[in-house]
C-alpha cells in the first residue's frame, strides 16, 4: 500500500524516529496497510493527552470520552471529532450510557483508560488491606476498610465501577508515582484487590516520559490490567526512545516579546530537530502561542536568572523588591535549562507560570511551549482562555508516553 492519504494527511516519511504520524484533528493516518483499530473508552480524559498517543500508535480507536470538566471537553470534542464526549460528572454515567451513546454493545471495548484525579488519594493508607470475609476492624486508631469504599476515594471508585460494567480485555490507570510508595504499599495492595474482585489482574509501573521522547521529567505510576489470564506488560516491554532536551523541543518557535502573540500565527522559524519536524507535520498555523504580560520589576528578574537558576539565585536586591520570605519561596521563580529535559509541567501555569520561565526570552513560557514540552503535536489545539489551557497541558498525560504503552497493549491486543 502506498503512503496513507486520509482527510488530506499523508504519513511523514522523512522523519522516521518520529513515525507514524497518526494525530490529526480530523482523523488518524494509517500505517503500513494495518487497518486494526481496536476501541477504547477515556475516563477523565480531557483534554485528551493519553488518547492523543493512542491514536498516535495507529492502532486504536477512540469512541467515548467522560470528563466533567467542560472546558477541557470542549478540548476533547475539538481534537477527536469522532469520539462521544460526555461532559457529566463520572457518578451520574453508567457503562450502559457510555455504550448506548456511542453505539457500542457490551464486549466491543478493548480498552478502557483513565486518571482518576491524584486528589481522590489524599488519605490513602490509613487502613490496612483486609478481607471482606475478615470483618471490620481498626489499624492504628482509623476504621479499617477498603480502599474502593472510602469516601475520599470517590472517583477512583467509579473508575473500577465503569471497568466492570464495560467489561474490556484491558485498562490503563494513570497517577502519581507517590501512590506507589504510600504507607508502605499498602494502597498498592488494596488497588489490586479492588480490580481482582471484577475479575482483573494488575501491575503497576513507574515510568519516566522523559525516557520515551518526552522532553520533560515526568515521573507516573500506570496500572495495567486484563482479564485474559495474561502477564501484564513489564519495563522490558516498553522500548525507550532517545532523551530530548528543551532547546530541541521549543527553539524553533517564534520569539515572543511579553505580552505579545497572535493566534494564529505563521512559522517563522525552520524546524532545527526531529522532535521539531514531528511536532509541526500536520500543522500550517501555530495556534496558542501568546505570551503572558509581565510587570517590568518581572522581566528585570527574568534577566538576572541564567537556566537552571531559581529565585535563591537572584541579587538580595531584587528579592527584596518583591517582599517574599525566601524561605517559603525558593522555587517562586525558576528558567529552564536548555541542554536536558524540562521539569514536570505542571496545572499551576494556569495561576503564574514563574516556575518556567523561558531559556532565553524575558517571559514565562507559551501555552505551545507548554504543550511541547508535554509532548502534543502542534496539530494539537487547546481552546478556553489561556489559564484554561495551561490548566489542561499540566493535567494530561504526555501523549509520547501513552504512545509507548499503547504500543505495548496492542501487541498484546493482536493475539487476544
Amino acid at each position: 500500500m502506498k503512503d496513507a492519504n486520509i482527510n488530506g494527511f499523508q504519513e511523514n516519511k522523512q522523519n522516521p524516529e518520529y513515525a507514524p504520524s497518526a494525530i490529526t484533528r480530523i482523523g488518524i493516518v494509517l500505517r503500513g496497510g494495518d487497518e486494526m483499530r481496536f476501541s477504547v473508552v477515556d475516563l477523565f480524559g480531557a483534554p485528551g493527552g493519553m488518547a492523543a498517543g493512542l491514536k498516535m500508535t495507529s492502532k486504536f480507536a477512540i469512541k467515548a470520552c467522560v470528563d466533567s470538566d467542560k472546558k477541557a471537553a470542549q478540548t476533547y470534542r475539538q481534537n477527536f471529532p469522532e469520539a462521544e464526549v460526555i461532559d457529566e460528572p463520572i457518578e451520574n454515567v453508567t457503562g450502559h450510557s457510555i455504550l448506548h451513546r456511542s453505539d457500542l454493545s457490551k464486549g466491543d471495548i478493548d480498552l478502557v483508560v483513565g486518571g482518576p484525579p491524584c486528589q481522590a488519594f489524599s488519605i490513602v493508607g490509613r487502613v490496612k488491606l483486609f478481607s471482606l470475609k475478615g470483618g471490620p476492624r481498626t489499624v492504628n486508631g482509623f476504621p479499617a476498610t477498603r480502599f474502593i469504599n472510602d469516601q475520599k476515594n470517590v472517583l477512583y471508585k467509579h473508575f473500577v465501577r465503569i471497568v466492570s460494567e464495560l467489561s474490556p480485555k484491558y485498562f490503563i490507570m494513570e497517577n502519581v508515582r507517590g501512590l506507589l510508595s504510600y504507607r508502605n504499599g499498602e494502597t498498592v495492595e488494596m488497588i489490586k484487590q479492588d480490580f481482582r474482585e471484577i475479575g482483573y489482574e494488575c501491575k503497576p509501573l513507574i515510568l519516566d516520559a522523559s525516557k520515551f521522547g518526552v522532553p520533560q521529567k515526568r515521573m507516573r505510576v500506570v496500572f495495567i490490567g486484563n482479564k485474559l489470564k495474561e502477564e501484564n506488560p513489564s519495563h522490558e516491554d516498553i522500548p525507550e526512545k532517545s532523551e530530548v532536551t528543551v532547546w530541541e523541543a521549543i527553539s524553533d518557535l517564534p520569539f515572543l516579546e511579553a505580552g505579545k502573540g497572535i493566534d494564529p500565527t505563521k512559522y517563522s522559524r525552520k524546524s532545527k530537530s526531529s522532535y521539531q519536524r514531528w511536532a509541526r507535520q500536520n500543522s500550517r498555523l501555530l495556534r496558542n502561542h501568546v505570551a503572558r504580560p509581565h510587570r517590568p520589576l518581572d522581566i528585570r528578574a527574568f534577566r538576572k536568572l541564567r537556566p537552571g537558576e531559581k529565585w535563591s539565585d537572584l541579587p538580595v536586591s531584587i528579592r527584596r523588591l518583591y517582599g517574599y520570605r525566601d524561605d517559603v519561596f525558593q522555587d517562586k521563580m525558576k528558567r529552564l535549562c536548555k541542554n536536558r529535559p524540562s521539569w514536570t509541567v505542571v496545572a499551576h501555569l494556569a495561576k503564574d507560570g514563574y516556575m518556567f520561565i523561558h531559556p532565553t526570552q524575558e517571559r514565562t513560557i507559551t501555552v505551545r511551549e507548554a504543550a511541547r514540552l508535554q509532548s502534543f503535536p502542534d496539530s494539537f489545539v487547546f481552546s478556553g482562555s489561556r489559564s484554561d489551557q495551561f490548566r489542561q497541558v499540566g493535567n494530561a498525560v504526555p501523549p509520547r508516553l501513552a504512545e509507548a504503552v499503547g504500543l505495548c497493549i496492542a501487541d498484546r491486543l493482536k493475539s487476544a
